[in-house]
């Protein structure tokens, strides 16, 4: 049995540090705020570091305080505080030290520096200095990440150690504004709140002396630096308004200043400061301000900007350039006033959030991590052109600041769908570094044309220093071009496409025809390569690869035919540029016509590559959590001899290439590959996720979405203090827009397949495609399309329904989108109990359990009301408590035992076993069968297309269900026997319930569940469900129970069977509850139904008279079928 760690089940551990942060002081969550109510302390302070991170695509500051960290170590001793401040693609190089030297590896790495801190703000009242940890005592402390005005606050009131208290209030910008991205600023307010202070000294400071982190053993941290590589060359002291620190480093050559400027002001006065050198590398700018009025407020307004000489291709500023070019940011932003500057802030995020914002009704937590998330992309995205978005975005140092194929295929579509504009910036960093990918590909010897781009990059040059998961990740090309394909499928951009894109598509495809090869059976196979999954490397036909490599391919060909046709001159010019032949592009089509793309028919899935299937499975059963991730725990050569999948890698290709796998062979894969993997990768959840939502495990998809939204606000993969995770932020869009609403791309055509989870009230969120805005409102029982800005934008509803919208126009339609038209009921499915529906099945059970104890000479009788209240017992706990309590009141002690105890040990679970035989005896000397009126009932529900599954608790269950005569009618079922091999738990829990529901392809809210007895379920799972019906067993004897059974099951078919065939009815819970129940007199229910056909027709003749007028024809002129 796979027993790893099942997100999909919402397995996944939480730091309760963070989440802790995100609560407001009454408890509640706010979905536009990020909270701390509680001093940081040891490690969560260094996460919160990362989550209270602000950026704007350049500049990156992490969450530290201004005074710094001088609080508790973590529990190793180690102090949990990073000061970073990060400029995007500003980096230093180092030789890559390989113990032996391989041809064509990487020779050189880049990591984004740690660079001039420049936040630094220290406070003294009356010689005593400022400080949150046990130096004077805090009370009304209070963080806060606004979500909305992009601002991160901090007020508390602090009293000195000598009783001097004050009240602190400080706030950090920075600006998202592109003409703004070379500045922050930082407002530090001080009060005096006692009237006996001599003197309050606030120093604001510059420290050109900064280090990386030294080198760790986890691989996602980072690689480092020993000792400070970004060395101070000039630092200048003039007055408050400008004064500057140079640095620069030596192997990358690249240069920086960082300017400041101070004001300060006591109750409206400006105060002048003290401006000198300190230290080596260090700039002060000092306020001092004697006998303080109390109540006075003192304002410290500190503006900093940053420049470098760093661009792609020689783009960035000359090293002359850099103190005017900071100096008029600086100017700018002092000439505009902080006033004016938090404007702009909230302006730029009201703008950007009218399109990139998700509204989640009826979660606080989910619809704070979503907005948690999006924020950070925003905030985290290069904009330029120059730079991408880091893997970490610029919140900290983990994976050195690289970027990687996280950009193409999980954060850009959240970008092109929002706000393509910054999309286009992400595609044109690929177009500018093509020369150096180009580079690259020649660099592994042997490919003579074509570009192969880097696995993880900065400035354009492979940084991976470990192959197999490096540059073998080949399938970076595909990814590429996968979503240079879908961006310019959504914009149509030709100029891109003209001037860059086109020349790439081509490179790339170059490149697979000089690495792939033909096989004796004439495909073409990529060998050597590594997937997604870098618990499998270097192997022969990765799935993913190939099917990626297809598309890329193919749309090489297709973009070559489309230049042909629409822009021949600028194709010729291309082809003359490149040397592009016709015999190339045919030999291009030729690979992606015969590509080969494994299919093992005897388990009916798509291998992973040519050897995984053969691999021998991870012993998951006995691998302890703690041991997770596995590649900080075992050797890659262990990993890589078992089947053991770090992330999606195939279910990802089921995402990405769907249209090319049926809806079984997505189901079969999914629910091959799935146990078998571990999500040690934050990019992991999200694909399983959208993946589960398409093929109907609505409650996976939920658990695996509540994992990937709140990976960092709970710190799920416990590295978040190393920097945020962009993928997975984006992932989150991901899930929700791809996945509950089911959107996708098909041939150029938007289509949409929403559904609503059963935990919401509603959700929203808006598309761009083709310059139009779609908005998207999903609520209980329908979807609302209403197109916000664009002249028409055009898509297909439910796979079936085309839908035309004008700009300002709506269309609501019902939620269809995941189940068959069943002549518009509100359930599609019906899941029962076996015990409820077979009449001796109770009785079964009883005479068994007394037939195993009569055998144990107890001296007494064991009774039907003693096997009731056995069966009360065993609710909520274990399946032998009820024994075990029995057996206890007669004074008999028997250990628990183990579930394969053979018949006659002594121990509990032998005797369950003991009991199973019995039954089954029994059920073969009297088969059990369901009334005439159960299996009239069912056979009634497949007639109207309603699915039926079975649930049995019974390790005879299959025996059960056989004998029932139900079989053969149902659906899908599940028994006892198998809750251990798929990890399913039993009462309070309807796991059973859940795993057949999913069999059936549904969802809860569209099934009818009838269970036998609801006592012991948690009414909160059993409220999921469309709507249960329970005969409770145990409160009958058992004498009579068949015959109770007889009338209810008559009543039941007689009651849902009347609904279905009364087409005036709509079958939902209420109608339900009426027929079933008899708890309304029949001539009130005969005038409701009536009044219910009137409706429907009224609206039926509105929409008769709408047709009609599209027609151009009068009302009158028109037949209307009643039907």
């Amino acid at each position: 049995m796979s027993r790893r760690r099942d997100w999909g089940a919402g397995e996944f551990g939480t730091s309760s540090t963070v989440a802790g942060a995100t609560r407001e002081s009454e408890g509640e969550i706010s979905g536009w705020h990020v909270c701390e109510n509680g001093v940081p302390m040891g490690s969560d302070n260094h996460v919160n570091e990362a989550l209270f991170a602000l950026s704007n695509g350049y500049i990156g500051i992490r969450g530290t305080f201004e005074e710094g960290y001088d609080g508790p170590k973590d529990a190793k001793g180690n102090v949990p505080s990073e000061q970073g401040i990060f400029i995007n693609g500003f980096y230093e190089g180092h030789v890559i030290k390989y113990p032996e030297v391989g041809y064509g590896q990487a020779e050189t790495d880049s990591v984004m520096l740690n660079v001039i801190n420049s936040k630094i703000i220290t406070m003294t009242v009356d010689g005593e200095p400022f400080s949150m940890w046990g130096k004077g005592s805090l009370t009304d402390y209070h963080r806060e990440l606004n979500l909305q005005e992009g601002t991160l606050t901090r007020s508390l009131t602090w009293s000195s150690p000598a009783g001097k208290k004050v009240r602190l209030e400080t706030t950090r910008v920075v600006p998202l504004k592109e003409t703004r991205k070379h500045i922050f600023f930082q407002e530090y307010n001080v009060t005096p709140l006692s009237d006996d202070i001599k003197e309050i000294t606030i120093s604001s400071d510059m420290d050109g002396q900064v280090t990386n982190k030294p080198q760790s053993k986890d691989p996602r941290v980072g690689a480092g630096f020993s000792g400070q590589v970004l060395k101070m060359v000039e630092r200048k002291c003039e007055d408050g308004d400008f004064s500057y620190i140079k640095s620069q480093t030596s192997f990358s050559e690249l240069d920086m200043i960082c300017a400041m400027s101070n004001k300060c002001n006591v109750d409206g006065v400006p105060t002048t400061p003290e401006c000198k050198l300190v230290d080596a590398q260090k700039i002060s700018h000092k306020f001092t301000i004697v006998n303080p009025s109390k109540d006075k407020p003192i304002k410290l307004t500190k503006i900093v900007s940053y420049a470098t000489t760093q661009g792609l291709n020689g783009s960035g500023h000359s090293v002359d350039d850099l103190i005017p070019v900071a100096k008029t940011h600086l100017d700018a932003a002092i000439k505009s006033g902080v006033a004016h500057l938090k404007t702009e802030q909230i302006e730029f995020l009201a703008d950007f959030y009218d399109s990139g914002d998700i509204v989640i009704e009826g979660d606080d937590l989910l619809q704070q991590g979503m907005r948690f998330n999006i924020f950070h992309l925003v905030q985290a995205v290069g904009r330029d052109g120059m730079t991408n978005i880091g893997a970490k975005g610029i919140t900290g140092e983990g994976y050195c600041g690289h970027y990687f194929w996280d950009t193409e295929i999980y954060i850009l579509p959240f970008f092109l769908y929002t706000k393509p504009e910054i999309a286009r910036k992400l595609v044109s960093f690929r177009v500018s570094t093509l020369d150096k990918a180009r580079e690259r590909a020649k660099q592994l010897g042997g490919i003579n044309k074509g570009a192969l781009y880097p696995w993880r990059t900065i400035h354009g040059e492979e940084c991976s220093s470990y192959f197999p998961a490096g540059t073998a990740q080949l399938h970076i090309n595909a990814d590429i071009a996968w979503a240079f394909k879908h961006y310019f499928e959504a914009t149509n951009d030709t100029e891109l496409l003209i001037n860059g894109g086109a020349e790439m598509l081509f490179e790339m495809a170059r490149f697979w025809l000089e690495y792939g090869s033909w096989s004796p059976g004439g495909h073409f196979q990529l060998h050597c390569v590594t997937g997604p999954d870098e618990y499998t490397a270097l192997v022969n036909n990765n799935y993913y690869t190939n099917v990626m490599v297809q598309d890329a391919l193919n749309y090489a060909v297709n973009t070559a035919e489309l230049l042909k046709h629409e822009h021949a001159e600028e194709y010729k010019l291309l082809c003359e540029k490149i040397g592009l032949t016709n015999d190339e592009l045919t030999a291009m089509q030729e690979a992606a016509d015969k590509m080969f793309l494994p299919y093992d028919k005897f388990i009916g899935v798509h291998p992973q590559d040519d050897s995984f299937l053969q691999k021998k499975e991870w012993d998951f059963e006995n691998t302890p959590h703690d041991k997770y991730p596995l590649l900080l725990h075992f050797h890659y050569l262990i990993i890589y001899k078992y089947k053991v999948i770090k992330q999606a890698d195939l279910v990802l290709a089921l995402l990405l290439q769907g249209q090319q796998f049926t809806d079984k062979e997505k189901k079969l894969n999914f629910d091959y590959y799935e146990p078998l993997t571990t999500h040690d990768s934050s990019l992991s959840t999200a694909v399983y996720s959208v993946m589960a939502a398409e093929i109907g495990y609505y409650q996976k998809a939920y658990n695996y979405f509540k994992c990937t939204a709140r990976m960092d606000l709970d710190n799920i993969h416990h590295n978040s203090q190393n920097g945020i995770h962009t993928a997975c932020m984006a992932g989150t869009w991901m899930c929700v827009v791809r996945g509950f609403a089911g959107y996708r791309i098909y041939k150029g055509v938007m289509h949409l397949n929403p559904y609503l989870p059963q935990e919401w009230n509603g959700y929203k969120f808006c598309l761009s495609y083709h310059g139009a805005v779609l908005e998207v409102r999903v609520n209980k029982r329908s979807v609302v399309y209403t197109c916000k800005k664009g002249a028409r934008v055009n898509f297909v509803h439910a796979n079936t329904q085309k839908v035309y919208l004008k700009e300002g126009k709506s269309k609501e339609l019902y939620l269809k989108d995941k189940f068959e038209d069943l002549t518009s009921l509100n359930f599609d499915s019906v899941v029962i109990d076996i015990d409820a529906a077979i009449p001796k099945i109770q009785r079964a059970h009883y005479e068994s359990w007394h037939e195993v104890l009569l055998g144990l000479n107890l001296g007494t009788e064991f009774t039907v009301c003693d096997y009731k209240k056995f069966l009360m017992n065993q609710i909520g706990t274990h399946r032998y408590a009820g024994l075990e309590l029995y057996l206890n009141e007669q004074g008999v002690t028997i250990p628990f035992g183990k579930s394969h105890d053979a018949p006659g040990t002594q121990s509990l679970w032998a005797l369950g076993n003991k009991k199973t035989e019995v039954m089954k005896r029994m059920m073969d000397e009297d088969p059990p069968s369901a009334s005439s009126t159960m299996v009239k009932f069912v056979k009634d529900l497949k007639n109207e297309g309603i699915k039926v599954g079975l649930v049995s608790y019974s390790k005879s269950g299959e025996k059960m269900i056989t004998h029932s005569g139900l079989k053969r009618y149902v659906d899908a079922y599940i028994t006892g026997k198998d809750m251990g091999v798929l990890g399913l738990r039993g009462k309070p829990h309807m796991d059973m319930y859940h795993r057949v529901v999913e069999q059936l392809f549904t969802d809860p809210k569209r099934c009818v569940v009838i269970i036998d007895d609801p006592i012991g379920f948690d009414p909160e799972q059993i409220a999921r469900f469309k709507y249960s019906i329970s005969y409770p067993v145990t409160s009958f004897e058992l004498q009579t129970v068949c015959d109770l059974d007889e009338l209810e099951h008559e009543h039941l078919h007689m009651g849902i069977s009347r609904v279905i065939k009364d087409p005036s009815a709509p079958l939902n819970s209420e109608i339900i509850d009426d027929w079933v129940l008899g708890s309304e007199p029949y001539d009130m229910r005969i005038a409701r139904i009536k009044n219910e056909c009137l409706r429907r027709w009224k609206h039926a003749m509105h929409k008769a008279v709408a047709v009609s007028r599209l027609l151009g024809v009068h009302p009158h002129e028109c037949h209307v079928d009643a039907q």
